[in-house]
């Protein structure tokens, strides 16, 4: 299931932002914060580049950036059922993880002007694909590092408000909610006891995302 709507979203992100109606293009840069559940919050960076429909539609597409470098608590339980928490310090490198998170996703927004006011409103939705590229410590030299990438489905929605701050440029604020999760397995195998087990490594990047931006049209 997941891999049919991976293949779902690809064939609408190329579908539909390679349509040619519409009259005006914009870039949009973003920052702010994102808190998965998978870590603490971080910072949050992204690029959005839509096509206008009409004056209250917007298709396009959007690629963001996430770091952060923490200790995966549940890592280190079940690395202390495994090898017996007497490598208690060990475990806590062993579970150290840094990750880069690349969502990218097709977009779509409706926005609606506010009565007597410049602001106007939007929701958003995304739909597509989160690219994760986790880096952690190997099991038989926890000196040395690995790195993994992992795809997982992802979908956002959101609202925001938007200010014109002259005839081709806007000011953005959002807050949106996004989803994916994605995992990958390994083994590991302890020559000291002659056991082998296998960890599956899952990174819930679902949570809050709050931005403010700056959007060009041309």
């Amino acid at each position: 299931m997941r891999f049919s709507l991976i293949k779902i979203s690809l064939l609408a992100l190329f579908c539909i932002t390679t349509v040619t109606f519409g009259q005006f293009h914009s870039g949009a840069i973003k920052f702010g914060v994102q808190d998965p559940q998978a870590t603490d919050a971080g910072f949050n960076l992204g690029y959005q580049w839509e096509r206008s429909i009409d004056k209250n539609f917007d298709i396009g597409w959007e690629v963001d950036w996430f770091h952060k470098t923490y200790t995966d608590e549940n890592l280190v339980s079940e690395l202390n059922d495994f090898n017996g928490d007497v490598y208690g310090t060990t475990n806590e490198l062993l579970a150290k993880t840094t990750l880069y998170d690349f969502p990218a996703q097709f977009t779509m927004e409706a926005n609606f002007p506010i009565p007597d006011s410049k602001l106007r409103v939007f929701g958003n939705i995304g739909l597509g694909l989160d690219f994760l590229f986790i880096s952690y410590k190997d099991y038989s030299n926890p000196d040395d590092g690995n790195t993994k990438a992992a795809v997982d489905f992802s979908w956002r929605v959101g609202a925001g408000i938007i200010y014109p701050i002259g005839t081709n440029s806007e000011l953005i604020g959002e807050l949106n909610y996004h989803s994916s999760e994605p995992s990958w397995q390994y083994q590991v195998h302890d020559s000291n006891t002659g056991r082998t087990h296998t960890f599956e490594r899952s990174y819930n990047m679902g949570g809050i995302l709050a931005r403010v931006g700056v959007r060009f049209y041309y």
